[in-house]
């Protein structure tokens, strides 16, 4: 599988057509298992150390919703 990207400057100011067409703040729903394949797959993948910072941060947002899903599922 393969996958292609039009323009990608990850530290300059240079957007891709996809994102340029999306507003600035995308807000998406992600089901619980949804969240734990993501999780699982960064845990299986590896990163060289340029993105480590990234990747660490979107972890923790997508662990501090999952839990969050987590519980209110619990509670009902």
């Amino acid at each position: 599988m393969s996958f292609r990207a039009s323009h990608i400057e990850v530290k300059g100011d240079l957007k891709n057509k996809i994102s340029s067409s999306l507003p600035d703040s995308t807000s998406i729903e992600l089901s619980e298992k949804e969240i734990e394949f993501i999780l699982v797959t960064i845990k299986n993948g590896l990163f060289k150390g340029e993105y480590v910072e990234t990747l660490y941060n979107l972890t923790l947002k997508l662990q501090n919703h999952f839990v969050y899903l987590r519980s209110k599922n619990t509670k009902l």
